[in-house]
């Protein structure tokens, strides 16, 4: 809910080790290089002020998703905006998702469906409203219905 980093590989960090606590099968440094090399091919900010990291990481038998919300922002480096333009394109939203290797037709459903709720006017603040993680399902819920 309150996602403390100001940096993109802190975050991704930050999001990694709520992922392997939860799921201590994980590789920690295995899913922090796999982010990196994600990132070198392509930034993750796919709309203004959201970021969806993904990765495709053994151990799993289904997609594991966390969602993280940033008050005060993250430097992205987003490359859309210029740096006279700094605050509007720091992230605020991420939803890291982590996928079975080798589900490509998976793979596509999920990110398509992330970006159909993302784009539903509303979602974004509606989340970012929500004050606990019990709410934001709420949301998401809720939203995911207006499609």
């Amino acid at each position: 809910m309150n996602l403390e980093s100001s940096e993109k590989d802190v975050l991704f960090a930050e999001m990694t080790e709520v992922l392997v606590r939860s799921n201590p099968k994980l590789d920690r440094k295995k899913i922090l290089k796999a982010l990196d090399e994600r990132e070198q091919k392509r930034n993750t900010c796919v709309f203004s002020k959201i970021g969806i990291p993904h990765i495709n990481c053994d151990g799993l038998t289904e997609p594991l998703i966390a969602l993280g919300i940033s008050r005060d922002g993250i430097d992205y480096e987003c490359v859309s905006y210029s740096s006279e333009h700094y605050k509007e394109s720091l992230v605020h939203l991420v939803i890291m998702i982590l996928f079975e290797p080798g589900d490509a037709e998976l793979h596509l459903k999920v990110l398509a469906d992330c970006a159909r709720v993302l784009t539903v006017p509303g979602f974004y603040e509606a989340v970012l409203k929500a004050e606990s993680p019990s709410q934001v399902l709420n949301v998401i819920r809720e939203f995911e219905t207006e499609q």
